[in-house]
């Protein structure tokens, strides 16, 4: 695994558009050593998906998204309205995808620097066997625990061995 320098990235803030913040996520993550980095969008769904250390991982986000803002009938004021709440939308797009760029790298940087693994930073994004992730097998597990007060009963889970 290489090291990666993402020092200019943090200097720019989130004046970058969308778009540069999620080529940052991709381009660091190729840098770490990951392998078939896709994204994907649906409304207002984003995914990335890799490969590294022998597994796949795959991170949904919901994002603030500027389009599907309704059509605003009449006068210029009301025109001049929905032009700012696409503004502050796109703003507000545009500092999630930095937030979320600058959590992938400190990750990667844990993971670099020994940390942590692979696993532990990005255990919730795993794709398992069936093509959901951890995070969709537990939960619903993890809430029905803590509404019934019961330590979970998970499934095909390894127990510690007794000794």
């Amino acid at each position: 695994m290489s090291t990666f320098d993402s020092r200019s990235f943090y200097t720019r803030g989130n004046s970058l558009s969308v778009g540069a913040s999620r080529e940052h996520v991709e381009r660091a993550l190729l840098s770490f050593g990951a392998t078939d980095v896709r994204s994907s969008h649906r409304g207002h769904l984003s995914a990335i998906a890799f490969r590294a250390c022998g597994r796949q991982f795959r991170i949904v986000i919901s994002v603030p998204h500027p389009d599907g803002i309704p059509a605003v009938p009449g006068d210029a004021a009301e025109v001049h309205g929905r032009g700012v709440k696409a503004r502050d939308l796109e703003l507000d797009a545009r500092r999630f995808w930095y937030a979320f760029a600058l959590s992938v790298d400190a990750k990667l940087a844990a993971v670099a620097a020994g940390v942590a693994t692979i696993e532990s930073e990005f255990l919730a994004h795993v794709v398992l066997p069936g093509s959901r992730t951890v995070i969709d097998e537990l939960e619903p597990v993890i809430a029905s625990a803590y509404r019934s007060g019961h330590r979970p009963v998970i499934s095909n889970a390894a127990t510690p061995l007794a000794g």
